[in-house]
């Protein structure tokens, strides 16, 4: 048996185990990981056929499931697995940039979602139970009857924006899978028409704020509340990307702009600023009275 011909295949399987043992071993770095997951196989169905990209998923997920856990591999097949395979395909059916993105992003809230309920009903999870468990350990310090009040409140207004924090976080990944893996490729020599940078993106504002008004109107409403939540989170990303532009225009540091996204995970006034400038965008165009 000639292994020159299985040495992509091989790569890429050493290097999903790679990524798979340092989520597992290492999970502060599992947002990283995330990101860089599905690039090997994005690589891989370049360069292979589907049956073979489809052979060496499941075989990663064997190991994985053998080395790390059921739920490792159940994410290697419907999680990274699912999205470096359909990435992959979009790129080499040579869709537009922009369609790609965005397949790229309904790949990933499907993937999530899969794994959410899928990883539940495996690990047999008793939220009540769950919530007795918090109730208990925290009874010693607090009244028991208003900690269990609280925990149910916050568990029920996370069960009701759970679809737009899904989404949101589902795009957040779909977007960094979309632009690592063209980069990867890229660098791989791979001739791949790019989506405009963050800094040049923007939003319909007589999409985006009439929704937003709306929303606000009929927030009671859960399929509201959702839709509201979605609608800042695009003014936030219009705002993120204005902060970029100037970053990128100003020929900011690397260094800089990592330390503006760290301050944005950290500094809860920094998302709302961001959403504001990004409103204030839509309307007035800082971008364009800068050039």
């Amino acid at each position: 048996m000639d292994l020159k011909q299985y040495k992509s295949s091989l790569k890429t399987l050493s290097y999903i185990i790679l990524l798979t043992a340092i989520n597992y071993f290492i999970p502060f770095l599992s947002m990283a990981v995330m990101v860089f997951w599905p690039v090997p196989i994005v690589y891989l169905v370049q360069k292979e056929e589907s049956s073979r990209v489809i052979g060496i998923i499941v075989i990663a997920a064997l190991i994985n499931g053998f080395l790390f856990g059921i739920v490792m591999g159940l994410m290697t097949i419907i999680g990274f697995g699912l999205v470096g395979f359909v990435i992959g395909n979009v790129i080499k059916e040579d869709f537009s940039p922009l369609k790609t993105l965005i397949i790229t992003i309904i790949t990933v809230i499907i993937s999530q979602a899969l794994i959410f309920y899928v990883a539940s009903g495996i690990l047999n999870l008793d939220y009540q139970t769950l919530l007795k468990q918090t109730v208990k350990g925290l009874s010693g310090e607090f009244d028991q009857q208003s900690v269990e009040q609280l925990v149910m409140s916050q568990l029920g207004l996370i069960k009701m924006i759970f679809p737009a924090l899904l989404t949101i976080s589902a795009s957040i990944t779909g977007i960094l899978n979309y632009y690592v893996s063209a980069w990867y490729l890229r660098r791989r020599g791979l001739n791949l028409k790019l989506y405009k940078p963050i800094s040049s993106w923007y939003f319909y504002r007589w999409l985006v704020t009439p929704a937003i008004i709306i929303s606000l109107l009929l927030s009671p409403n859960p399929i509201f509340i959702n839709l509201n939540i979605l609608m800042f989170f695009l003014a936030f990303l219009q705002g993120f990307a204005v902060l970029m532009y100037y970053f990128s225009a100003k020929n900011s540091s690397f260094l800089l702009k990592s330390f503006m996204i760290f301050l944005i995970f950290i500094f809860p006034p920094v998302p709302i600023i961001l959403i504001i400038l990004g409103l204030l965008d839509m309307w007035f165009n800082f971008r364009k009275q800068t050039k």
